[in-house]
């Protein structure tokens, strides 16, 4: 970013602000005539100027620029066609405290810059494309070869005029590269009108009378030589209260649309006194109103602009203008000015995603549209305020709307293997077996008044259809209000004792959720879990409770536990030959992660956790518990010359060893035995396998 960049991007979005406020001065004071256009078109050029240095040294934003804006000049030009002052400077009084109250205004609720932020995209891009189409409906007139103030020639348009609108938008709309664009339309389409005008045909007027310092002052003069009584203040207020929400609301996307392009965040409250003190300096200047514009600094972003200096490079535009362009502007054909205005506001217009697309979402982009399209007709109908009123309304609806839908992601059967219990085969087949009495519920999104309702008729079918456990998958929640921490209580006290509920840590969403309502303690202790393996460990510790004894237990005896674990008796004495017992106190390491694979083991009693050991700040992670009758380290029976996780006793463990160099013998002394273990191992792996694949499913869920 050099100072060359700067000042070029500065001196780019300067044209570009002073081109818009000409145009815009023609807006708000058309209702008073050539004289009012004249003066209006002066006061906006001080306004623009003054506007710039004060967000220039007050804002956050970069580089977000100062300048009269096409909506709130609108609302001055209704004000003074609505009133009908009795004079030149009564209209002008009127226009300074229009300005004067709106910045006072937007001062007063500087504090609330951040809910103005707030505002749903939907509405602000509905309120973009209306003041766009007011813009140009305002123009129509001009476009078509009338004067500032005078009616549409509907009837007879004048070719000319529209000839060199058309070439004034074209190059608004195709800039040449590297060149201002409205410079470029400026001056080409003024060529065009002398051009047609030399070869007599019609063209339209020009400005013709100039926007000198002479005619502002003159305009000044005669505003404070009015009577204060006169000013109509109670029917100024309301409109002074419009055009302060417009102007933040068009602050904030000006700031907004720079955040998304720079990824710098600003402060919104400075900004937003930045506009404020803006807008009381144009009020001394004329009552020519001012917002941080987004036109001009996206310019000035797209220049090369990042800091403060384009922001005061680009000042002495306007004031140049004022000072010592006064007879250019007024050879400037009115068809050009309002073809660049016209230019620069259709590139604001952004069109919604359709929702006629076969793409998902139809549903969110419809009523995406619907808002831009409801803000749209109601600033044509009843004005931008009230537009921005309906849109936030509808938006809201929507919003309860989408938040009544079901928050129920899926609903499956069954979830035995996702808790991290490794058990022998034959209690991993019951449990599978008996397994579909468990119903797990996944919740997603915000449970609120609206859909709460869904999670709990969902609970009571699944009841009804047969489950006799319920687990309620809380990890995608993300919100909760009164209503849906109610219905978690009711759905605990459909099935008692029955309902579980995960993950509900200090530190989850729902958990603090539900603290901060209340309601946290409310639940039954039995149905809260950390996570959900525990969950799922839980519900089938229910299931294998109902189970008969017989079919549960694990033999203590070793010769009895080989049998167990699918070895014909036959076998088992060569096979319990080969093996050691051995006994591990609870918390003593029983493997190490790359250490050599020497041997398998057994588990005939306790417990055994398998893990990865911490690596740094990464602590280690729990990957099995394993129970009695369950085979590890067997990895070292197939080759594998290195341990891949550690192995701790939970509890008291005992265990067989099975030697790995002793089954290499046993392959060839005794193949049939080393084919039933093989076959055990191969049993045991298959478990594995599934208890990997449901792990996969939950993560690709």
């Amino acid at each position: 970013m050099t100072r060359a960049t700067e000042a070029g991007a500065g001196l780019h979005a300067g044209i570009l602000a002073a081109t818009q406020s000409l145009t815009h001065g023609m807006i708000a004071f058309a209702a008073l005539g050539t004289a009012g256009v004249a003066f209006g078109m002066a006061a906006a050029l001080a306004a623009s100027a003054l506007a710039g240095l004060s967000i220039a040294l007050l804002g956050s934003s970069r580089p977000l620029m100062g300048n009269t804006s096409a909506a709130t000049a609108l609302i001055a030009g209704g004000l003074l066609a609505a009133l009908e002052p009795s004079s030149f400077g009564h209209a002008i009084a009127m226009a300074m405290l229009l300005a004067g109250a709106a910045g006072l205004l937007m001062l007063a609720a500087n504090r609330l810059a951040g809910v103005a932020a707030l505002v749903p995209t939907p509405v602000a891009q509905g309120l973009g494309n209306a003041i766009a189409l007011l813009v140009m409906i305002a123009q129509a007139p001009i476009l078509l070869g009338a004067a500032p103030g005078e009616a549409a020639p509907w009837a007879a348009p004048v070719p000319g005029a529209m000839a060199v609108a058309a070439l004034a938008l074209l190059l608004m709309l195709r800039p040449l590269p590297g060149l201002p664009a409205p410079l470029v339309a400026l001056a080409v389409a003024s060529g065009l009108h002398h051009v047609l005008s030399d070869a007599g045909i019609a063209t339209g007027p020009v400005v013709g009378i100039a926007p000198t310092v002479h005619t502002f002052v003159a305009g000044i003069a005669a505003a404070t030589a009015g009577r204060p009584h006169a000013l109509h203040i109670a029917r100024v207020l309301p409109a002074a209260l419009s055009l302060a929400l417009l102007a933040t609301i068009e602050t904030m996307a000006a700031a907004a649309a720079l955040r998304e392009a720079s990824g710098r965040r600003g402060d919104h409250h400075s900004d937003l006194r930045g506009a404020a003190l803006g807008m009381l300096s144009s009020a001394v200047a004329g009552g020519m109103p001012t917002v941080g514009l987004m036109v001009p600094s996206m310019a000035c972003w797209r220049a090369g602009g990042r800091g403060r200096a384009a922001q005061l490079w680009r000042l002495p535009v306007p004031l140049a203008v004022l000072l010592a362009g006064g007879a250019l502007v007024a050879m400037l054909p009115f068809a050009a000015l309002s073809g660049v205005l016209c230019g620069a506001v259709l590139r604001l217009i952004k069109v919604p995603p359709s929702p006629l697309s076969r793409a998902p979402g139809r549903a969110r982009r419809a009523g995406d549209a619907l808002v831009v399209l409801s803000v749209m007709a109601t600033a044509l109908a009843f004005g931008l305020v009230a537009a921005v009123g309906a849109g936030m309304l509808l938006a809201m609806v929507i919003f309860t709307a989408s938040m009544a839908a079901s928050p129920v992601r899926r609903v499956s059967r069954n979830p035995v293997g996702r808790s991290r219990i490794r058990r022998p085969a034959g209690q991993e087949r019951a449990l599978r077996d008996a397994g579909e009495a468990i119903a797990l519920i996944a919740l997603e999104g915000a449970i609120f008044f609206g859909s709460a309702e869904h999670a709990l008729q969902r609970a009571e079918a699944e009841r009804s259809a047969g489950a006799a456990l319920l687990i309620l998958d809380l990890t995608r929640v993300t919100r909760l209000d009164l209503s849906g921490g109610r219905r978690l209580i009711e759905i605990c006290r459909v099935m008692p004792g029955r309902v579980l509920l995960a993950p509900l840590h200090p530190c989850s969403r729902v958990a603090m959720e539900l603290e901060a309502l209340g309601l946290l303690a409310r639940l039954p202790p039995a149905a809260v879990f950390a996570d959900l393996p525990a969950a799922v460990e839980a519900a089938e510790a229910i299931v294998l409770s109902a189970i008969e004894p017989d079919e549960r237990a694990w033999p203590a005896t070793p010769r009895a536990a080989l049998e167990a674990l699918g070895v014909p008796s036959s076998e088992v004495g060569p096979l319990l030959a080969l093996c050691t017992e051995q006994h591990f106190a609870a918390g003593a390491p029983i493997l190490r992660r790359d250490e050599l694979a020497d041997a398998a083991y057994l588990l005939l009693s306790g417990e055994v956790l398998i893990s990865l050991p911490s690596i740094g700040a990464r602590p280690a992670t729990r990957l099995a518990v394993l129970v009695p009758g369950v085979l590890f380290g067997e990895s070292a029976l197939l080759g594998q010359m290195r341990r891949s996780a550690d192995a701790t006793a939970r509890s008291a463990v005992r265990c067989l060893r099975l030697d790995a160099v002793a089954v290499d013998r046993l392959r060839s002394e005794a193949p049939q035995v080393a084919w039933h273990l093989m076959t055990t191992v191969a049993r045991q792996l298959g478990v594995q396998v599934r208890a990997a694949n449901a792990t996969i499913d939950r993560l690709e869920e």
